[in-house]
């Protein structure tokens, strides 16, 4: 008498998820022979070898490699065995019995899976979960056929991505997804949004959703010259932004191509990062697009009858012609003359003439004030552009090429801070916005300059930088309410008597601290009592510590009581050694330092408020956490 079949499901999954290894190929092997001979148990089987990939155990054991390719080929076997492609009438396209409700299209789940070859040409999914998976050999998803959303969202590819020719049935996310290598979309065709930019939502404080977020193991971002290991996986608190704001979008560092692909719906590229060419000749736009990127190549492309009354944002060089009576529902687009001589020569490889194209781009913004604020967008965007080699080597270390790309990105720079800083010389461009989220920027000098907007969100500063006097009404340099997406600064930064209106560089990474002037920095509070041990005024550090301390904090009625009851000043030894006296922050008017009320709560029992908020917190753990306070607020004293 033969098993049923979920006694043969429970039995393999049992195998493929002990620790005995060498029976997994064997119990693949069943999983799919099931899956063949009984298909309604195709979704069970997927889901069981998707647990498999998913499972951290099973990427870490010795010859997983091997073992995970054959499972990832053991689902794509599986969805490519698609029954109802059998039922087609005879001219019919291969999927038109395929809609969102399609039984037969299989559900994935390879959130967080490593897989080092993944051929899914051909396959018919429903809903596919790739977010933060890391693609470390081949990926390939030619004329795949997603019936629902398909998520990519931080994923990692680290060889060259294959979608060419897949249809995406809804929604399609990519934002914040790396492809380190090529990527080809050409031919591909995006029925629901497809979604390049940026990567994070934005949640409520009590969304359940958290949980999930909590969960969340991004690749790391380890990425040249850059360092902020949650910048791809930032989630903002509070509801408040719209779908194109925040963030990061999906960043190629080589060459991507969208040649012939078509979007029914949004093509939104806002943050998207290209570091090579892209190429979207007659590629057709149906829906919104934002498409800033100078190397954008939209050659031949168009604009469908239902895209007319949306709203587009086009790089630079490129308008929507009005169509023809040849071709009465279709805008082309064509180079735009109004903007010539400048005919997208920052896409160009060659450094002269990207330098070319900035004199042409800064004379147009002189002549031509309406077009200011996208000439700064474009520049931004090229700012934008991912490196493909390390800058933290110094310029000692560079080839010729390399060189090359500092010394243009140096005078893309000086083109945005010329223009806004007010000169004899020249009239400055009034109420400008720079968009320069997770650009590499090197001796950056915005000294003076006068801005309406500044986003330096997940931004690397290298070289010096200064804002000296500069004056900018809003300005962010990590995400809204996130301590995520912080930028850095890796040489000596200057804030003096800078006006950053409604952001300051608190939560930002110095790692030259002792080099950085100005306020407004977490580093400030550190700096004002180590700078205080023996060589200031009391009064004088006392004053300097609250106004750091609401500069970084924000003046909440909290935060005003709590300087109200903080000093800085000297108490004497204990009775049996007067003379030991310790200089540090103490509570106003009396001889206590907080070091020493630090100390007194370390052998205490948890705080009940403690205790429900971390249920597994042990006695052990709150002592060792209560007595790094101790010591940290110890090694501030001067003693």
């Amino acid at each position: 008498m033969q098993p049923e079949a979920s006694e043969v499901l429970r039995h393999a999954a049992s195998r493929l998820a002990g620790p005995d290894v060498g029976v997994h190929r064997a119990a693949l092997r069943e999983l799919e022979a099931l899956a063949q001979t009984h298909p309604a148990q195709r979704q069970c089987v997927a889901d069981t070898v998707c647990r498999y990939l998913r499972d951290a155990t099973s990427q870490a054991a010795d010859g997983s490699v091997g073992l995970r390719a054959a499972a990832a080929a053991t689902l794509a076997a599986l969805a490519r065995r698609h029954p109802a492609t059998e039922r087609v009438p005879a001219g019919a396209a291969a999927d038109a019995c395929c809609r969102a409700d399609c039984e037969d299209c299989l559900d994935i789940d390879l959130t967080g899976a490593v897989l080092p070859d993944a051929d899914f040409s051909g396959c018919r999914f429903g809903q596919a979960r790739f977010a933060d998976a890391h693609f470390r050999g081949a990926s390939v998803f030619e004329g795949a056929r997603f019936t629902r959303e398909a998520l990519y969202q931080r994923a990692v590819f680290e060889n060259d991505a294959r979608f060419a020719g897949a249809r995406f049935g809804d929604t399609a996310v990519f934002g914040r997804t790396r492809f380190r290598a090529g990527a080809d979309f050409s031919g591909a065709r995006f029925q629901g949004i497809a979604w390049f930019g940026r990567g994070e939502e934005a949640l409520p404080e009590d969304e359940s959703a958290w949980e999930q977020v909590e969960a969340w193991r991004p690749v790391a971002w380890d990425e040249p010259g850059e360092d902020d290991p949650l910048w791809p996986l930032a989630v903002l608190e509070d509801d408040y932004q719209s779908w194109e704001e925040g963030g990061d979008g999906a960043r190629f560092n080589s060459r991507v191509s969208f040649t012939h692909a078509r979007f029914e719906a949004a093509a939104w590229f806002w943050k998207a990062r290209f570091g090579g060419e892209a190429l979207f000749h007659q590629a057709v736009f149906g829906g919104r697009v934002h498409l800033v990127q100078p190397s954008a190549d939209l050659t031949g492309a168009r604009l469908s009858a239902s895209a007319h009354a949306e709203e587009h944002v086009w790089p630079l060089g490129w308008t929507a012609a009005t169509p023809g009576t040849e071709e009465a529902s279709h805008k082309r687009l064509i180079p735009d003359e109004s903007v010539a001589p400048y005919h997208g020569q920052l896409a160009d490889p060659a450094p002269e003439v990207r330098l070319a194209g900035l004199r042409v781009l800064g004379e147009l913004g002189d002549a031509e004030p309406r077009f200011r604020q996208r000439v700064v967008d474009t520049v931004c965007a090229y700012l934008r552009m991912p490196l493909s080699f390390d800058i933290t080597a110094g310029v000692f270390a560079l080839v010729p090429s390399q060189f090359g790309e500092v010394h243009v990105r140096w005078n893309a720079q000086r083109l945005l801070a010329d223009r806004t800083r007010p000169s004899a010389n020249r009239p400055i461009w009034e109420d400008m916005r720079l968009q320069l989220s997770g650009a590499t920027l090197i001796d950056f000098d915005v000294s003076g300059c006068r801005l309406a907007h500044a986003d330096f969100t997940g931004t690397q500063f290298h070289g010096s930088t200064r804002f000296v006097g500069a004056s900018i009404a809003d300005v962010s340099f990590s995400l809204p309410y996130a301590r995520a997406g912080r930028a850095s600064f890796h040489g000596p930064a200057d804030f003096s008597d800078a006006r950053l209106s409604h952001g300051t560089p608190r939560h930002c990474l110095f790692h030259t601290d002792n080099a950085v002037r100005g306020t407004g920095t977490t580093q400030d509070l550190v700096r004002m009592l180590l700078g205080a041990r023996g060589t200031m005024d009391p009064a004088d550090v006392t004053t300097g510590f609250r106004e750091a301390l609401l500069t970084t904090a924000s003046e909440t009625p909290d935060n005003l009581a709590c300087v109200q009851h903080l000093e800085y000043g000297t108490v004497p030894g204990p009775p049996h050694a007067p003379e030991r006296q310790r200089s540090g922050l103490k509570i106003t008017g009396t001889d206590i330092l907080v070091s020493d009320l630090a100390w007194r709560i370390e052998d205490s029992p948890i705080p009940a408020s403690v205790a429900d908020a971390h249920p597994g917190l042990t006695p052990e753990q709150w002592s060792a956490a209560t007595r790094a306070i101790t010591l940290l607020l110890g090694a501030l004293e001067d003693s």
